[in-house]
């Protein structure tokens, strides 16, 4: 196994990756890791980082991708508000402006030779991201999706795994049961088609848990569910979020978003109520290394967030440290 730590190209990651990625550089140095996941955001010369520091390539996560896939446009202005806001958030208003995205990122994950690149099956609306309650299926979306990869794929010199990650809202890749799995993959035109297993997600979707212990016996629980399955675990994210009493206090509100009418003030009150259901803590309970008896990743992503490169180090050490034997000492890594 490799282990990778994430980071991005947001100026807040920039800050803590220092001039030239030195500081990157010396952080897995000093914590015996092997590289980063990076997710890459437009604006940012990904050609300025040292292609040895990049393990993998988180795609990026749009969210809502129905409208734009349909090229909706009347769908759009119903969720944007206006023209600008959906080229700002899309960079045009066609689905060739995802297409391009996608493809522009799938050259870069190839540029930095990556084994695998990162794809959430996924479609969500702000209107359910409190009460969980979508008018579509899960069916639709992973359709939805496989649409999107498959047209992203084509023609492109990517030729590592493409590995699909699991999500908490209901109507979406939820890994709830293999017929998810057989669905997407049955539809996905590529080869080199796997799992990347969120630990916190999965946590996320059972809002009564209550220890850590608990919840890391439920994921053991879920992961079992998957039976042969299970092989298709190619990543992990992990980390873990116990924000059950979070998710339950959103769906009692009786106004969310606040009175909030614009599209950015409802967007930016949905995204503090999702940071705090997905919060990306370290796990401590050493029951998690049970997770690795069960599967053999390729690569282990410790996926925190941080405010600090203090609070960083310091998730990482306490995952290190409940991992235990699982994440090895640094003179018995592989290169």
């Amino acid at each position: 196994m490799r282990f990778l730590l994430n980071i991005s190209t947001h100026s807040r990651d920039l800050e803590f990756a220092g001039p030239q990625w030195r500081q990157a550089s010396a952080l897995l140095q000093e914590t015996g890791f092997d590289g980063f996941e990076l997710y890459p955001v437009s604006g940012y010369d990904c050609g300025s980082i040292p292609p040895h520091l990049i393990g993998g390539v988180h795609l990026r996560f749009f969210v809502m991708l129905r409208q734009i896939w349909q090229n909706d446009y009347q769908g759009l202005l119903r969720l944007f508000d206006t023209e600008d806001n959906i080229r700002m958030y899309y960079g045009g208003t066609t689905r060739d402006a995802v297409v391009k995205c996608y493809r522009d990122q799938l050259a870069l994950a190839h540029t930095f030779a990556v084994p695998y690149v990162v794809f959430h099956p996924v479609h969500y609306e702000l209107d359910y991201v409190f009460n969980w309650q979508p008018p579509w299926t899960w069916q639709e979306t992973i359709d939805l999706s496989a649409e999107v990869i498959n047209e992203a794929l084509q023609g492109s010199s990517y030729k590592g795994w493409v590995l699909f990650e699991n999500l908490w809202w209901p109507g979406n890749f939820r890994l709830d049961s293999t017929r998810e799995i057989d669905r997407l993959l049955d539809r996905v035109n590529y080869a080199r088609s796997g799992i990347v297993l969120d630990t916190a997600h999965v946590f996320n979707k059972n809002q009564d848990l209550r220890t850590e212990e608990e919840a890391i016996a439920y994921l053991l629980r879920q992961v079992d569910s998957l039976g042969q399955y299970r092989h298709l675990i190619k990543a992990v994210h992990l980390c873990k979020s116990l924000s059950g009493d979070h998710v339950r206090s959103g769906m009692r509100a009786p106004d969310p978003f606040r009175g909030a009418r614009t599209f950015w003030d409802r967007f930016s009150l949905a995204l503090d109520h999702v940071q705090g259901i997905d919060v990306h803590d370290a796990f401590d309970h050493p029951s998690i290394g049970g997770l690795f008896e069960r599967i053999d990743p390729d690569h282990v992503v410790f996926e925190f967030s941080f405010r600090s490169m203090q609070e960083w180090r310091s998730k990482i050490e306490r995952q290190k440290i409940a991992l235990g034997d699982v994440f090895p000492a640094k003179g018995d890594r592989q290169s």
